[in-house]
């Protein structure tokens, strides 16, 4: 099922002046409070299936265009359109089932277990097949460096391999002290981030000359660091952890500006899979949870969140695939 909340209005201001009191989140954290109004709480539904390949990788829905909602199907890729209703197969026959996604610049990446994946332009017929290592492929992204674009690979072997795109060709290959989730390139280009199963946090300089050179590295939890992105500025980079955490650091500090803790209870549920900033006028951050409930933050003050809920009631869960900037749309 696809949920689609839509915005309250045209101004995303912070909503209600009035406070409803702060969550109460363990000491470490910051206070947030829950008065948020930037979407509105009725959403649409679509009775379209999705596959979640791997309980523990989510990044499964993305929206090339307006209206246009890829998500997988096992050993397939499916366009679904909110307009007409119609859902279209667009690849099918793949050696696996995707496990994570991305599209960006005309491309679309996938990538699976055993190291396989495929980038194939969104609107053309060029595609290559390519095996990334030996193990489950945890997180594809794609980039823009100067003219170029590059896809990265994060394999559970504990590498993350970098090549440039349609050619193919490999621009390095990291060895990681852990298994790595999820690598985010800054918007400008110039900056990458991986989390990994260790709870760290690891930074990189992209040169001109494709060095990939370490400027950092960051503890983010005693538990997996799970996902992370960049604000369009490229000044500040939220990651989220396996303990229901989503810190935010600025770049340049070694501590995070702002801890916010999960509502969820419930230690298996609450860990935030995916995570991404608004982009353009919006200040806004939406990261959604294991199941059940999206968390979107004025990024201005970092101090009001709004929960979007899922599930009609609180004991019923939702499996949740992923969510999508502002243009929320959520799996199950």
């Amino acid at each position: 099922m696809f949920a689609y909340p839509t915005f309250s209005n045209n101004n995303y201001p912070l909503a209600n002046t009035k406070p409803q009191g702060p969550q109460t989140p363990p000491a470490t954290t910051s206070t947030i409070y829950d008065d948020g109004a930037f979407v509105s709480s009725e959403y649409k539904t679509y009775p379209v299936d999705t596959t979640i390949q791997h309980w523990q990788l989510r990044n499964l829905i993305h929206c090339p265009k307006t209206h246009n909602v890829l998500h997988p199907q096992p050993n397939a890729l499916n366009m679904f359109n909110t307009k007409t209703g119609e859902d279209t197969t667009i690849l099918s026959d793949l050696p696996f089932t995707p496990t994570t996604m991305d599209t960006a610049f005309g491309y679309i990446a996938i990538a699976g277990p055993r190291g396989m994946g495929m980038v194939k332009e969104l609107s053309g017929s060029w595609s290559s097949h390519f095996t990334a290592g030996p193990g489950m492929n945890n997180s594809i992204t794609l980039s823009k460096h100067h003219n170029g674009v590059r896809v990265t690979v994060c394999n559970n072997d504990q590498s993350v391999c970098i090549m440039s795109v349609p050619s193919m060709e490999k621009i390095t290959t990291l060895k990681m002290p852990a298994a790595i989730n999820h690598a985010s390139v800054s918007p400008n280009g110039r900056m990458m981030l991986m989390v990994g199963d260790n709870g760290m946090v690891y930074l990189y300089e992209i040169t001109a000359s494709d060095d990939y050179k370490q400027m950092a590295v960051y503890q983010a939890s005693e538990e997996p660091a799970l996902s992370c992105a960049w604000n369009q500025s490229c000044d500040k980079f939220a990651v989220t952890s396996q303990d229901g955490i989503m810190s935010i650091w600025q770049v340049g500090n070694t501590e995070p500006l702002h801890k916010i803790a999960s509502t969820e209870t419930r230690k298996t549920r609450k860990a935030p899979r995916a995570i991404q900033f608004s982009k353009g006028p919006l200040d806004l951050l939406a990261y959604s949870e294991h199941v059940s409930t999206v968390n979107i933050i004025d990024t201005r003050t970092f101090e009001t969140r709004q929960l979007v809920r899922l599930s009609p009631r609180r004991d019923m869960d939702y499996h949740i695939s992923e969510n999508i900037h502002l243009r929320v749309f959520l799996g199950s």
